[in-house]
């Protein structure tokens, strides 16, 4: 680093340190350009999907104790207005931990938790004195406490993006919230499938999947399971870059909702960019979303269990694979056997069977071994599938594992 940079960055962060000890106040720190704001009131809808059953009253908090995004500002000013516009919710944005205390908390109908970050409820740096310290733990269990009485006991919790970025080893959280983020391998335009396009949650989408630029989550193995809660929005399978995830079992969630006790959950990873909260299609989601969390419209909350959702994949189908030479025909024939099913592919007159065939659900995983120029190459395949059609994706492997190529595929039923 050169004379020029050390000084521009140390006289920028005296800059920053002058800005924040001359008192300046909260919605200052808030502002957001009126650009901008002209942006989110244009994107915002005139009504609310559901009428509110009483005057509501929402907690915005967008304390951060780890990362903080930039897009903090924009999505709580468009949250407070997107109340204001519907009259869905009248919205308090704070920083203020004490919010959580059960005298305060119990004025609100749901609290969104907009961009969390890290142990919300512990000061930050911890206090060195034994005493001072053991008074902050014994807070933030308090507060803790609250936080799930207050939804167990019939109120709502919502979160958007980096909400699942909070409180990552607190497993009640990671319940309620539902997930907890291990990653963000695409930052990046990406097509998003719609689970059920009737679901009240869903029904602004007309039943179209759609893409979207944004940074998008991958949550840990032991939450954001389809068994666990009711998943609306997820990564299309048949996207080409799926396998960017670490997940085993493939599942990339976006949106859902859960009940939890007698509260409700609703939770949306879209929110790392500033236009998520002035897209039109995205805020009257999020407004569906709130609304149910409040407890004003109703949706259900059953999970869409993969194991209830075995199809029949038995008979031929015609597929078409993309590689980088451009698409190869083959056909895939399926079997029921006693062990389950077994499977052929047939390419050129030529048959070959499949190798580790394993149906959970709709999605089936297996492997074809081939040989190329001596080479032995193992190709692993991963596909949804629906009665008539199917989308999935394909590696190419060598012997000693290294990947030689991927791609994505799509089938459909010929008999």
């Amino acid at each position: 680093m050169n004379h020029v940079c050390i000084r521009s960055f140390f006289g920028g962060a005296v800059a920053l340190l002058l800005f924040f000890s001359a008192g300046v106040g909260f919605a200052q720190l808030f502002e957001v350009k009126p650009a901008v704001v002209e942006k989110i009131e244009k994107a915002l809808p005139k009504s609310s999907p559901a009428k509110p059953k009483k005057p509501r009253k929402v907690l915005v908090f967008s304390k951060t104790s780890g990362f903080r995004h930039g897009s903090i500002p924009v999505g709580a000013k468009s949250i407070v207005m997107l109340g204001e516009k519907t009259g869905a919710f009248e919205a308090v944005h704070s920083e203020d931990d004490s919010m959580f205390e059960p005298e305060s908390l119990n004025q609100f109908d749901a609290v969104i938790m907009l961009n969390t970050t890290g142990k919300l409820f512990l000061p930050k740096p911890m206090p060195k004195d034994p005493a001072e310290k053991a008074k902050a733990l014994e807070r933030e269990k308090r507060l803790k406490k609250s936080l799930v009485d207050f939804v167990k006991g019939g109120k709502g919790l919502a979160g958007t993006h980096s909400a699942t970025d909070t409180y990552k080893n607190w497993k009640e959280y990671n319940d309620m919230m539902g997930g907890a983020f291990d990653g963000h391998p695409w930052h990046e335009p990406v097509p998003v499938r719609l689970l059920d396009a009737s679901h009240p949650l869903n029904k602004v989408f007309k039943g179209e999947g759609f893409t979207i630029t944004d940074e998008i989550y991958q949550f840990r193995e032991d939450t954001a399971k389809p068994s666990d809660r009711r998943l609306l929005l997820t990564l299309d399978p048949g996207f080409k870059k799926l396998n960017k995830g670490k997940r085993k079992d493939r599942n990339y969630p976006i949106s859902w909702i859960d009940k939890y006790g007698e509260g409700r959950i609703f939770y949306c990873s879209l929110g790392h960019r500033d236009e998520i909260y002035y897209n039109p299609v995205i805020l009257e989601h999020y407004l569906a979303g709130f609304q149910y969390a409040i407890g004003d419209l109703d949706a259900d909350a059953t999970p869409l269990s993969t194991s209830d959702e075995a199809v029949d994949i038995s008979g031929e189908w015609d597929v078409s694979a993309e590689t980088g030479q451009g698409d190869m025909e083959s056909i895939w024939e399926f079997k029921k056997t006693d062990d389950g099913i077994s499977g052929a592919t047939i390419s050129d007159g030529a048959r070959k069977p499949l190798a580790n065939l394993n149906l959970s659900g709709k999605e089936l995983q297996f492997d074809m071994n081939v040989e190329l120029q001596g080479m032995s190459i193992t190709i692993e395949v991963k596909a949804e599938f629906e009665s008539d059609k199917a989308a999935g994706s394909w590696v190419a492997f060598n012997d000693a594992g290294e990947e030689l190529a991927n791609g994505t595929l799509s089938a459909t039923k010929s008999k």
